[in-house]
């Protein structure tokens, strides 16, 4: 994460377009303190951060992402993907892309984003 933060805000900033990562991790997360402050200061940012759960396991701080407080504006979005043989294509791209276009609003609304 700060390695994305690092590129995409202090190496090469572009407050005209949005930066959408997608997490996939198949749980094993620990780290709950960190990751949550990393995302509460960034969250003044041009990121958005969709974290996708997959492996039927337990992912921890990533299923709290979507309600963390102190943001800014709500800069990430989670799922389970864990029937990932059963999703159709569209329905995995809805589900990638359902918190993305109301934190686009918000960004701009914020001037994050021109």
């Amino acid at each position: 994460m700060k390695d994305v933060i690092k590129k995409y805000v202090k190496e090469d900033p572009r407050s005209d377009l949005p930066t959408y990562i997608i997490f996939f991790s198949d749980g094993g997360i620990y780290l709950d303190h960190k990751i949550s402050k990393i995302l509460i200061d960034c969250s003044k940012e041009n990121l958005f951060w969709q974290f996708v759960g997959i492996g039927n396991a337990n992912y921890g701080v990533l299923q709290k992402m979507d309600q963390l407080p102190g943001r800014v504006i709500d800069n990430a979005g989670f799922f389970a993907l864990d029937d990932l043989d059963k999703v159709t294509d569209d329905e995995l791209y809805n589900r990638l892309l359902d918190e993305f276009p109301s934190w686009l609003t918000s960004a701009k609304h914020q001037g994050m984003i021109q």
